[in-house]
């Protein structure tokens, strides 16, 4: 991919993405980011080349080794804080591809690859897929992923290059902190399990109010409050719409 050597490492500044494993600065403890590159997005628009450019992440041929959590569409097991101490240690690695050419990707060998797991319901805020639940881009699902087992400081940090980057936290702020407190894949899951039933019921019971008004009327909750409700929290989006 763009930015890396032909040993699968990235360029000058691969000796600083994320750091080494595990380590401490001023802002706390850092996992190293890494990129498994497939080549099937422009380089110049794709999110987990240009954390590689910006010396974020380090690029990986899809044949090394990597031993730590890999973001996958390959398992159903959710990550939790319970990885916290396996992503210090070992690191996080993107598959950076296409969402239109997941077939292409060889996952069962990158299967054989550290350990697998899926991010829970989030919203992207990424331009291509603003709104949209499940399409997070590269950058947004590797932040996700630091955020929820507990490493929200380089979390922020790795979507600071990107102008939607403060937008995907305020999107996702009520959900990213109640995966976080889970204590396991397992509780995320049932987190995750509440708050979609908690949104669509909200949903139903703005429905319910929109068509028991009478023609003309206006309410404080009308259609000009920008899909808020009245704490300023975005709307669920579960559908996309």
């Amino acid at each position: 991919g763009a930015g890396s050597s032909d040993d699968g490492s990235s360029g000058s500044g691969a000796s600083q993405a994320g750091g080494e494993s595990g380590e401490e600065d001023s802002k706390g403890p850092r996992a190293a980011i890494c990129m498994f590159e497939f080549g099937q997005n422009d380089p110049k628009m794709d999110s987990g080349s240009r954390l590689v450019r910006q010396g974020l992440a380090r690029s990986l041929r899809p044949t090394a080794p990597f031993h730590g959590v890999v973001l996958s569409t390959m398992t159903k097991v959710l990550v939790s804080a319970a990885d916290r101490e396996l992503v210090l240690a070992s690191g996080i690695a993107g598959v950076n591809c296409s969402w239109n050419r997941l077939d292409e990707i060889p996952w069962d060998r990158l299967r054989r690859c550290g350990q697998h797991r899926t991010l829970p319901f989030l919203v992207a805020a990424n331009t291509v897929n603003y709104g949209r639940p499940w399409k997070l881009n590269t950058a947004e699902a590797t932040a996700a992923t630091l955020a929820i087992v507990g490493l929200a400081a380089q979390a922020a940090a790795l979507l600071r290059p990107f102008s939607w980057g403060d937008e995907f936290f305020r999107l996702n702020a009520e959900a990213l902190a109640g995966y976080a407190a889970a204590r396991n894949s397992a509780g995320v899951r049932a987190w995750q399990e509440a708050y979609l039933a908690r949104c669509e019921a909200e949903r139903a019971a703005r429905r319910a109010g929109a068509v028991d008004l009478p023609p003309g009327s206006s309410d404080e909750s009308g259609s000009d409050d920008g899909g808020r409700d009245e704490g300023g929290r975005e709307d669920c989006r579960i559908d996309g719409s």
